[in-house]
């Protein structure tokens, strides 16, 4: 793919979010701090990711594509109407599935899709911005994670390998995605490590982040 034909306006942010019901979302930190601030939790998150991407369009042009599990009218939603095209994720389907049907809805639409987590707070503008320049010179860019996975995947075609044969929410998601961009010969770049909040240590590492 030739470099001058990427734009970074056609880029789709990919969102994949669970509507922020206390006791569904960020059930592993429910033990230590309680249905509803855990899902206090995962509201700040999804409030630092929306106005993150916010910034990003207004400066870079671009469009937001908020994938919801659930309830795609919470009001904790209301904030990403003006920015956002909203889909209901479908049920009864494992991640690989889900992110894989939202990338193949972007590349129809002729955009270039990128999935980002909610929960990694280390997705800054700054950080987007990086992954915007190496996606001008690579067919695909991914973030590996603290935790083995990653987050942030962006690519400018479809590739199921990806998406399959993984043991979501392990440590062995990034090393056997990595495999497959290898095998395939993937024009790829690895941008730098990211972190998700998932344990209560990480509320507090993410707590030193928020002004």
């Amino acid at each position: 793919m030739e470099n001058k034909a990427f734009n970074s306006a056609s880029v789709e942010w990919i969102v994949l979010s669970k509507a922020p019901v206390a006791g569904d979302v960020k059930t592993r930190l429910i033990p230590a701090l309680g249905k509803q601030v855990a899902c206090d939790v995962y509201c700040q998150l999804l409030k630092r990711l929306q106005e993150t991407l916010r910034k990003l369009i207004t400066s870079k042009g671009g469009y937001v594509a908020l994938w919801v599990a659930g309830d795609c009218n919470h009001e904790a939603f209301n904030s990403w109407a003006d920015i956002s095209t909203f889909y209901q994720q479908p049920t009864n389907t494992d991640l690989g599935e889900r992110m894989s049907m939202a990338v193949q809805s972007s590349l129809s639409r002729g955009r270039t899709p990128v999935l980002i987590g909610v929960d990694v707070p280390n997705l800054t503008e700054t950080y987007l911005n990086n992954c915007l320049d190496q996606l001008a010179s690579h067919d695909l860019v991914i973030s590996p994670a603290e935790d083995g996975g990653y987050g942030l995947l962006g690519m400018k075609q479809f590739y199921s390998e990806l998406f399959t044969n993984k043991n979501w929410g392990t440590k062995t998601v990034f090393e056997s995605t990595k495999s497959d961009i290898e095998s395939l010969k993937i024009s790829a770049t690895y941008l730098p490590l990211v972190w998700d909040v998932d344990e209560i240590a990480d509320v507090e590492r993410f707590m030193l982040t928020q002004p």
